[in-house]
């Protein structure tokens, strides 16, 4: 077959497996909106996660779970302040980099809760009100501290984590925020940016001079889990208490804080559950898996639809080019195909979202994909076996 040849065919084949391909891609697209694929994806995502077992090398958290509540703080909501403060000098002995709380201190009680010098960088969480303005609803953040010092507000980020639209499963964080006062950081970018300022070679810049850029939506790689890979402490046990209501306890020095990101949050009575990838999280342990991912280089920026299209598309008509420059009978399409396609499907998933977990994104349409192929290649076989049939019946005739 000349090469002019060959190009004609190739592009009768890509016209003839146009169809398919689209009907694969929505086919996955309908399969993806009623979750049959997410129970791939987080098999993938299990398996991937699990196998470095190493505790983070940034990130420790202090639970206040629901025994710390009633017994340190007396089950009051908001925290009793002068109890927060010695929880908070109780972490600070230990010698972290920076301390993350990520409790609401927006009350005007906390205007006595006092900031020793001696504490390392406090990262406070800034809670937001909402209003409606020109029929879009817009954040409004609060002062941290119950406003005492407007300085305050600096040193602190707005706890933002999205969910998936799809599944309503939290997949995502973003660094910067639009606000009724600006653009304002994100609690995990305020706290990876203090992090790692101190580390030569290692920068963030602010979210003024980033833009739009710095409003993406990034996939969060759920590396942490509770009890195994995420190191924690419950706030009883820093304070060094057993079930005492008095807090005066002997303040625990823990070695695996030092000069690492403590989260200061709260678990107790399960008022910040997050429905994610690896399973249902509290809201500290989903910020850990995002300053993680933050510091680790930053998630890879969630794909819109028609994005994830065209590289489905891509990956689609990679395969049907590689059926076309490897003529093979269909027992060695078979063998040799379904390793291409899961091949295509993982690199796809890494090239696109950094982690092989999202192979279904591409799997299914791959398949279908294939399956079209060794239809024709079969189709196309039996065609030219009738020809050359005929064509020698007419000769013996002849």
């Amino acid at each position: 077959m000349s090469s002019i040849d060959r190009r004609f065919f190739l592009l009768a084949r890509f016209r003839k497996a146009i169809p398919a391909i689209l009907l694969a891609i929505l086919g996955t697209y309908v399969l993806s909106r009623l979750g049959t694929l997410h129970g791939l994806e987080k098999m993938a995502l299990d398996a991937e996660t699990t196998e470095s077992g190493k505790i983070s090398p940034y990130i420790c958290v202090v639970n206040i779970t629901d025994a710390d509540y009633d017994s340190i703080f007396d089950g009051r909501s908001p925290l009793q302040p002068q109890k927060l403060h010695d929880l908070i000098s109780a972490v600070a002995l230990s010698g972290p980099a920076v301390i993350g709380v990520d409790i609401d201190t927006s009350h005007p009680q906390f205007q006595n809760l006092k900031s020793e010098q001696d504490w390392p960088p406090i990262i406070w969480e800034r809670d937001v009100s909402t209003s409606t303005r020109e029929n879009e609803r817009q954040m409004a953040p609060l002062d941290v501290l119950g406003g005492q010092n407007p300085s305050f507000n600096e040193n602190s980020g707005i706890p933002v984590l999205l969910n998936d639209p799809e599944d309503k499963v939290t997949r995502f964080y973003t660094r910067c925020v639009d606000t009724e006062a600006g653009i304002e950081q994100t609690f995990v970018y305020a706290i990876a940016r203090t992090y790692l300022s101190a580390h030569p070679g290692r920068s963030f810049s602010s979210c003024a001079s980033q833009g739009e850029a710095s409003k993406q939506p990034l996939l969060i790689r759920y590396a942490l889990r509770e009890g195994t890979t995420l190191y924690e402490r419950d706030a009883s046990q820093v304070l060094g208490l057993s079930g005492s209501k008095e807090v005066g306890g002997q303040m625990q020095i823990i070695p695996a804080f030092s000069k690492k990101i403590v989260l200061i949050g709260g678990t107790y009575r399960d008022f910040d559950r997050h429905y994610t990838p690896i399973g249902t999280l509290p809201g500290t342990a989903v910020l850990a898996n995002a300053i993680q991912t933050e510091l680790d280089g930053g998630g890879t920026r969630a794909y819109a639809p028609w994005s994830l299209f065209v590289l489905e598309f891509l990956a689609s008509a990679l395969l049907v080019l590689l059926f076309h420059f490897f003529a093979f009978s269909p027992w060695k399409a078979l063998a040799w195909g379904l390793p291409a396609t899961v091949a295509i499907s993982l690199a796809f998933s890494f090239v696109s979202f950094h982690t092989f977990s999202r192979f279904a994104n591409f799997a299914p349409t791959l398949l279908a994909v294939f399956v079209f192929e060794i239809y024709e290649y079969v189709r196309h076989e039996s065609v030219l076996r009738v020809v050359h049939s005929d064509d020698a019946d007419e000769s013996e005739t002849a």
